[in-house]
């Protein structure tokens, strides 16, 4: 899959519908999303989903016939073999899959994934040509964010080669699951650092704001950035505001204007 993948898009809008989503809600969400994109004029090229793996097919065969990007929550760190219930990286990128994430605090919280296992599934990932998402993010408010994601960056990212290209979420643990996301103030700071450690990069890497992601939040980012391009993510992740196809759509919208301002 690495030969030909087009690079990703400069501007991003994502989810991640964990397991809220059931088929028969995923097959009217990429519908209702591709429509009210097309209204809107948001080229649906620079929108991706996440869903569960039993449902990349169906998105794929719907969302991403017209235009979307579909992703995976999760991946095996075993290649194909005799690993019962493993999901492997061959097998996500042979279903079209583009972007596949690590690291977030839920899989780290919920199921004792420790750094040197998310490396290896952003190695295993990027081998395929896929996109790592990797979620960085300090853990308790108030601790140093800059210091924290230098150092997750360091440990579950290093010297990966990623030739699909590489997306960086920043969403602070403490921020999700919350009722609003973090300050507007705090994240600009947050994205203008990640932009300075992954420059050696070069123009291969988006970099994301999620935690509590929703309506208004790039509106209120861009502003505090006040006018420093350095400082505005190339988009947003969003978590349970994008299950709901209409409030992804809207926040699409929202970034997609502002990014072409």
């Amino acid at each position: 899959m690495t030969a030909g993948v087009p690079p990703l898009p400069a501007t991003l809008i994502g989810t991640s519908t964990k397991s809220y989503l059931g088929a028969e809600a995923a097959r009217a969400w990429g519908p209702t999303v591709l429509g009210r994109l097309q209204a809107s004029g948001v080229d649906p090229g620079s929108t991706y989903i996440c869903p569960a793996f039993a449902l990349i097919p169906l998105l794929r065969d719907g969302f991403g016939a017209g235009g979307g990007l579909v992703g995976a929550q999760d991946v095996s760190v075993h290649p194909p073999g005799p690993f019962t219930g493993e999901v492997s990286a061959p097998l996500l990128a042979e279903l079209g899959v583009r972007m596949v994430m690590a690291g977030h605090p839920e899989r780290r919280r919920l199921f004792g994934e420790s750094d040197d296992t998310v490396l290896a599934k952003v190695r295993a990932t990027a081998r395929e040509g896929m996109a790592p998402v990797v979620v960085v993010g300090e853990a308790v408010e108030g601790e140093s964010a800059v210091a924290a994601v230098s150092a997750q960056i360091d440990a579950v990212i290093g010297d990966t080669d990623c030739p699909g290209g590489l997306v960086v979420a920043y969403e602070p643990a403490w921020a999700i699951g919350r009722d609003r996301p973090a300050p507007a103030e705090h994240v600009v700071d947050v994205v203008a650092a990640l932009r300075s450690l992954l420059a050696p990069r070069g123009d291969s890497v988006r970099v994301l704001y999620g935690g509590s992601a929703q309506p208004g939040t790039f509106t209120a980012i861009a502003e505090a950035a006040q006018g420093d391009a350095q400082a505005v993510p190339d988009g947003v992740f969003l978590g349970r505001a994008g299950v709901d196809p209409d409030s992804f759509a809207d926040v699409a919208t929202e970034v997609w204007n502002i990014r072409r301002e």
